[in-house]
């Protein structure tokens, strides 16, 4: 009997979903059909009708659905509510269970290093922030987490990118994906290129839908009431008094009051 897990992933500035398939005999990989939409703002009028077509395409109802994924951030607050609420309103109306996969993750396993070596992920948190993890694949298929989502202002990360890259010395040799790199060119100018992964800028429903797969296989879905999004940061934005100080990079704010400096 064939598996079908369907997998939304509205984290960042694309809206994608994607329907897991395994064959009946369970032997081969599963097959996957997905379809992505790139505009912030339409996540909640794009979802359900991406939703119909990728099932329309696998020829099932929605009634075949054995499980909901959904990418649960850390993300846009917005693209996060959205992709939680439709995967608990589809497993309450179906009465399937969710499975919630970190983005984080989902950038990672799309990497897929040949050395061994960690693969930090670091998303644009926006506010001159950035959501970073690290990650390892010691084998096939598997993933292992060295360092849970967690936020970091840009201040302070070069120092902490050239320690754990090793650029001048030591460190774990890693490699860097995400689309921080894009978003703070400075802050990650002391990451080699050759350690860049270009391949692994953003999540997709794809690999959401392939780490749900795994956690699947290990038991780990659980009721829709029990899904929430992942929420690193607890401030969205900064109040007129914080930006007339220059945080959030006000342009029209000197250097010497960005330093501190008369303070």
């Amino acid at each position: 009997m064939s598996l079908h897990i369907l997998s939304l992933e509205t984290s960042s500035a694309w809206c994608g979903v994607a329907l897991l398939r395994t064959p009946a005999d369970m032997l081969s990989p599963p097959g996957l059909i997905s379809r992505e939409h790139q505009g912030v703002q339409e996540h909640s009028a794009r979802l359900l009708p991406m939703i119909d077509e990728v099932l329309a395409e696998a020829g099932i109802a929605r009634s075949a659905i054995d499980a909901i994924a959904f990418g649960q951030g850390p993300g846009g607050f917005t693209g996060l509510r959205v992709a939680c609420g439709v995967a608990q309103g589809l497993g309450f109306a179906l009465d399937r269970p969710v499975l919630p996969v970190v983005s984080h993750a989902a950038v990672a396993v799309q990497a897929r290093p040949t050395s061994g070596q960690p693969v930090v992920v670091a998303m644009d948190a926006r506010m001159q922030e950035v959501y970073v993890a690290a990650y390892a694949h010691p084998t096939e298929g598997e993933q292992q987490v060295l360092l849970e989502p967690q936020l970091m202002a840009l201040e302070g990360l070069e120092m902490w990118l050239r320690a754990t890259f090793g650029v001048e010395g030591g460190g774990m040799g890693g490699w860097l994906a995400g689309d921080a790199a894009a978003a703070y060119p400075d802050a990650f100018s002391g990451v080699p290129e050759a350690r860049r992964l270009p391949e692994a800028v953003r999540p997709t429903a794809s690999a959401v839908a392939t780490l749900a797969w795994r956690a699947w296989l290990r038991g780990e879905a659980i009721a829709p009431e029990l899904a929430m999004p992942l929420y690193v940061r607890d401030k969205v934005a900064f109040t007129t008094a914080e930006r007339l100080l220059g945080a959030g990079g006000n342009p029209k704010v000197a250097p010497a009051a960005l330093a501190g400096e008369g303070a």
